[in-house]
Parts: C-alpha cells; structure tokens; sequence
C-alpha cells in the first residue's frame, strides 16, 4: 500500500531497456474510485507530455525509482473521464449526507488490486500540529469530485 504524496516526482524507467520514461507527475483515477495509473511527466523538445502509465504495467515501485515492463511508445494517453490527486488534495471532504469530514491530506492506494484503501483527512492547521489526523477506509461507491469539495457516497 502507498499513498499518492510519496509517489510524486519518481523517476520512471523501462523494465526491459533501462529507458527513462519521465517523473511521476500525479496518479489518475477512474470516477469509480480504481487507481488507472501514473500520469508521467516527459520532457520534450519545448514543452512537456504526459502520459498514462496503467497500473497494471507496473512491475517494482523501489525507494527512489518505479520499474515498469512498457517502453516509450506504449504510454498510453491521458483518459478524459477520471480526476487525480491534484485535483483532490486539500479539498473539503463530504459524506453524502452533508456532513463534512475534514479536509484530503492523501490517499492510499493498493496497486495489486489496483483500487484507493483509505482517505487521510485533516480537521485543520491546529489539530495537524497535535498530530492528529484520521483515515477513512475507501467504501465501494462512488467518489464525487466537485469543484470546492469531495462527496464520498457510502
């Protein structure tokens, strides 16, 4: 299990060739809450590209690198129905009854089953400084992404 904020910035290499693919940018979910894959950053001519790199092609996450068994050409484009970790992170968090729950720290994710386990939520600066922070375990539904705030359905 690991969680989004320590996956941002690794280096990604081909498994096969030994190739640098680029840098984990951000991590890419479907609207159903499963963990699509890595958004890479790679460095080109004059601007940047990104790319998907899928979960499933994932072979070794190590403490500085992730080894993956594609080359270059087969990243895949960015989907367009999914959000990201960017776009969640430090916004309000919902139950679907209109309760608020605190804000997105990070998320954890499982790549074997290629689904996110937990949210970890902050009730703020102060409680963030008594070190108390809290986890809720992902539910089976949806995860709507608003604007200014998250709504976890179930």
């Amino acid at each position: 299990m690991r969680t989004c904020h320590e996956i941002e910035g690794f280096p990604v290499y081909s498994e096969r060739t030994s190739c640098y693919l680029g840098t984990i940018s951000d991590i890419c979910f479907s609207l159903t809450g499963d963990c699509l894959g890595f958004i890479l950053a790679q460095k080109r001519f004059l601007h940047h590209h990104h790319a998907l790199l899928r979960a499933c092609d994932i072979s070794c996450i190590l403490d500085d690198r992730i080894l993956a068994s594609v080359s270059s050409g087969q990243l895949l484009p960015l989907p367009k129905p999914c959000f990201t970790y960017e776009q969640m992170k430090m916004k309000l968090v919902k139950s679907q009854e209109g309760d608020i729950l605190g804000m997105l720290e990070d998320v954890y994710f499982c790549l074997d089953r290629g689904i996110i386990v937990a949210y970890e939520l902050s009730d703020g600066f102060f409680s963030d400084l008594a070190g108390s922070k809290r986890q809720i375990q992902k539910a089976d539904s949806l995860v709507e992404v608003r604007k200014d705030e998250i709504v976890l359905n179930g």
